[in-house]
């Protein structure tokens, strides 16, 4: 069985790929990302002018724009030119550093996204006690975003693990390994798939199912209906990211399942290492774009940041934040 993957991860050599596809890979990612930075950078800026965020939650809001928008500026500058030059343009040294800060970013992603759901249903299960989250726990769940991504982004540069070339070969990654491979290859890649992957996933839709019940019992008055927006709002981050997810989630099982079971690196079909790279960086503009649609104190923000113009919305709701602002 041919292989695409032999002895020749650090030199990127250039892969089967057509040429045409990593052309139009660099175009998509280069418009999703030039997209992302504007919309997250929009965020940063709202937090910093507006007086309407003001809920603790909104911490983890910034937190996760963080995320996304630091996996904007560093995937598609180096990706999306290599694509474009239909192969990585610079040097193994910055491979390492660009799979590095991908994987951090990427895993600071899954991390936001999990600590702004927990603190959704903890609010939800304090309210129903008539207690409230101090502010500490809601830097102890920004200091754990950034903890797990360093704990799990740096191993491969010490040797637990392994960046190298993706499948397009323009742009770097974990490269999964194989069964002889060596331990400290695989004893990272399986605490990494479940912490990273499989718990995460599973914790959120838990306490997604859990949020939404108490809201709907205890969220009575306008207040807590906001708050119940903003829960909304989060969970609808959560299932279009993991949807935009599920490509890479597939390309993954793609090149591991048969490396562990026969021993081979398949071929990844264009088409799928295409989707799954567009895809990923279209996930990072879905926060705003959902906090637009789902939550009026955040659109209320984003469209009115500067002059607190708010025709947008309808007039009660205008003059109310209006007045707030």
């Amino acid at each position: 069985m041919q292989t695409f993957y032999d002895d020749l991860e650090d030199e990127c050599p250039w892969y089967y790929f057509d040429g045409s596809y990593k052309l139009l890979l660099g175009a998509c990612l280069f418009v999703f990302g030039v997209f992302g930075v504007l919309l997250n950078g929009w965020l940063f800026a709202t937090f910093i002018h507006s007086h309407l965020l003001i809920f603790r939650s909104h911490i983890l809001v910034l937190n996760l724009c963080t995320a996304s928008l630091g996996r904007n500026l560093v995937g598609f500058p180096f990706a999306g030119s290599s694509a474009v030059a239909k192969r990585w343009l610079f040097g193994s040294s910055c491979c390492q550093l660009f799979a590095f800060l991908n994987q951090f970013f990427g895993v600071f992603q899954m991390t936001a996204l999990f600590v702004a759901v927990l603190e959704r249903y903890l609010l939800a299960k304090y309210y129903r006690r008539e207690r409230i989250l101090h502010l500490r726990l809601y830097w102890i769940l920004v200091g754990l975003s950034w903890f797990n991504s360093v704990i799990f982004a740096t191993p491969p540069l010490f040797g637990y693990g392994k960046f190298s070339c993706d499948s397009t070969g323009t742009s770097c990654t974990f490269l999964w390994p194989s069964i002889a491979s060596g331990a400290k290859h695989i004893g990272y890649s399986i605490p990494y798939i479940l912490v990273c992957g499989v718990i995460p996933v599973v914790a959120i839709f838990f306490y997604m199912g859990k949020s939404i019940r108490l809201e709907r019992i205890f969220y009575k008055d306008e207040q807590q209906r906001e708050q119940s927006r903003l829960t909304q709002s989060i969970h609808a981050v959560c299932v279009a990211t993991f949807a935009l997810w599920i490509p890479a989630a597939i390309l993954v099982g793609w090149q591991w399942l048969p490396l562990l079971a026969y021993g081979y690196r398949p071929h990844v079909p264009p088409a799928l290492a295409i989707i799954a790279s567009i895809a990923s960086e279209a996930a990072t503009s879905v926060p705003v774009l959902c906090f637009i649609a789902g939550d009026e104190r955040l659109r209320a923000a984003l469209l009115g940041r500067m002059r607190k113009q708010y025709a947008l919305l309808q007039p009660e709701r205008a003059k109310r934040y209006l007045n707030r602002a």
